[in-house]
C-alpha cells in the first residue's frame, strides 16, 4: 500500500492535525515546528491533544478556533512532545489563537526547562 503524500502545505505552528501516530493510532496534535523551517523539513514537532484536563502546568485548555470535537473540552499536553514525519498529518482540524499558542509556549518552557518570557498581562 503507498504512503499518503505529504500534506501541501505542511502544517503551520499552532496548526491542529489528526495525525497518525504508531502503537496510538490517529490522534489530533499541536503543530511546534517553526515556520521558518516548515517546508525544509520531512518530520514536524507537535503535541499530542487529550480530553483529560491533568494540571494547568502541563495541560493547555484549548479554544474553538483549535476545531477539536471529540471531547467535551480538550487539552494540548506538552509533556506529550514528538516528532513525527510530515507524512503523517492527515487532517487540518483547526488553529490555535494567539492566546493559546502563548499560553502553550509557555507551559513548554517550564516543562523543558527554557527560559520564560517577561509577562506582559
Amino acid at each position: 500500500m503507498p504512503r499518503p503524500p505529504a500534506p501541501n502545505p505542511p502544517p503551520f505552528r499552532g496548526d491542529v492535525w489528526d495525525v497518525v501516530f504508531p502503537r496510538i493510532g490517529t490522534h489530533p496534535a499541536v503543530a511546534l515546528t517553526t515556520n521558518a523551517l516548515r517546508g525544509r523539513l520531512s518530520s514536524v514537532t507537535v503535541v499530542l491533544v487529550t480530553g483529560s484536563q491533568g494540571p494547568s502546568t502541563t495541560h493547555v485548555k484549548l479554544g474553538p478556533s483549535a476545531g477539536l470535537t471529540r471531547y467535551p473540552v480538550s487539552y494540548a499536553n506538552v509533556t506529550g512532545v514528538h516528532t513525527v514525519p510530515v507524512a503523517r498529518c492527515r487532517t487540518l482540524r483547526g488553529r490555535l489563537t494567539p492566546d493559546d499558542m502563548e499560553l502553550l509556549e509557555d507551559s513548554l518552557a517550564l516543562v523543558l526547562g527554557l527560559p520564560s518570557r517577561p509577562t506582559s498581562r
